[in-house]
């Protein structure tokens, strides 16, 4: 226990004594924040410009009415009078000297009001469209006596849906939020550990030392060792971030605490998640150490290594078709499937598609994965410790099983 230790020491120390780690991990929060910053500056200065450009504003325009549905009165308040001539007023437009020419067609349920306009830019022109849009439906409002049958026709009613699953209130949609964060914890780990647990098995062989420090450490110790200590590592760049958002979180919370109000935890889900996300990344971690051991240096590990990560994140793919259809083959085959495991079930487990046996066999699954996956990293770099310029090779593989060198 004390040679493992003593390999997670020297590893963690190692990583988080170098300048560039916290230049990294500190860089990207400082990033996320200015830009945050910049944005919200710069759509509180566009906001009201970009509102005010899009929606209707008084315009001198001329129109021509087929339906009889549009008032003049309503029409005149926002800039509009009765064309007498088409042809001049469509002519106007296009030399300038007038704003808008609107033709509101026989059926305007059926077919589109054509507006010709001189150009205000990309966000200015959607003011035309609202224009027409608001003087016919003020026109038509203008028509009905009912002030309920007016807002009606302005705004469709909202509905209060509740919906009920074994005698009690549905949970709804806010549910899946909690749960679904393991799997945004998950996709952030891969790519963390992705190149740092490759490189750290791959530096031993390209410095050509191994066989030294394997006289002193087991390759099991040294392995778990490296892995445990890059595990720490993502912990301190997670911590990074997390601490700042949880600082945001406990401030923010008081101002949306009224909007929450069908946000629902289920400790079970969230239990689920938990060791399903502790299951994955130690099932990731090996993957990558595998990959690590299998190449001669860091340049022959970023095929392999590229293949390691689309394995573990392919999944969010098919997301949606699995939340959708929980029960087709093809949602149980990404299931139980080992590294499309994680995710899948993560995922399921959020919108509550995943049952308790099932949650029990993917929870076990991964784990063993990760143990089979991480005696196997092991087991390669034993045998290949000393294989320089050469990646290792199932030929050679089955040749240290069978007890004869490879050729």
């Amino acid at each position: 226990m004390s040679r493992l230790g003593t390999v997670v020491r020297f590893e963690f120390v190692r990583a988080v004594k170098k300048p560039a780690f916290w230049i990294g991990t500190l860089a990207l929060p400082v990033v996320i924040v200015v830009v945050s910053l910049l944005v919200g500056v710069g759509q509180t200065a566009g906001t009201d410009s970009v509102t005010s450009s899009a929606s209707a504003s008084k315009t001198p325009f001329r129109y021509v009415d087929h339906s009889g549905l549009v008032s003049q009165s309503v029409a005149k308040k926002w800039g509009g009078s009765p064309s007498t001539d088409a042809a001049r007023d469509r002519a106007a437009v296009r030399s300038g000297a007038l704003d808008a020419f609107i033709e509101f067609p026989e059926s305007p349920s059926s077919t589109p009001i054509r507006v010709e306009a001189t150009d205000r830019g990309l966000f200015g022109n959607g003011g035309y469209s609202s224009l027409a849009a608001r003087v016919l439906e003020q026109s038509v409002a203008a028509k009905v006596d009912d002030p309920e049958s007016v807002q009606l026709l302005r705004t469709p009613p909202d509905t209060d849906l509740t919906t009920y699953a074994d005698g009690r209130v549905a949970p709804g949609w806010l549910s899946i939020v909690p749960p679904f964060l393991y799997v945004a914890a998950f996709f952030g780990l891969v790519i963390l550990l992705a190149t740092r647990m490759v490189t750290v098995v791959v530096e031993e062989k390209e410095n050509r030392i191994s066989e030294m420090i394997l006289t002193a450490v087991t390759a099991g110790d040294l392995i778990r060792g490296k892995v445990i200590a890059m595990l720490l590592v993502a912990f301190v760049q997670i911590g990074v971030f997390l601490v700042p958002g949880l600082v945001g979180l406990l401030v923010a919370l008081p101002l949306v605490a009224s909007r929450l109000g069908g946000l629902v935890v289920d400790p079970w889900r969230m239990l689920v998640g938990a060791l399903l996300l502790i299951g994955g990344v130690l099932l990731a971690s090996a993957l990558f150490v595998a990959v690590g051991a299998a190449v001669p240096s860091i340049k022959d590990a970023s095929a392999l290594q590229s293949v390691a990560i689309f394995s573990l994140i392919i999944p969010l793919y098919a997301a949606f078709f699995v939340m959708t259809t929980p029960t087709s083959p093809i949602a149980g085959f990404f299931t139980y499937f080992p590294t499309f495991t994680p995710i899948t079930a993560m995922v399921r487990n959020a919108v509550g598609s995943l049952s308790v046996v099932e949650s029990v066999v993917c929870i076990v699954e991964v784990f063993v994965v990760a143990a089979l996956l991480l005696w196997f990293a092991q087991y390669l770099f034993r045998h290949s410790v000393a294989q320089y310029g050469s990646k290792v090779t199932m030929r050679q593989i089955a040749s240290w099983r069978r007890g004869r060198p490879s050729s």
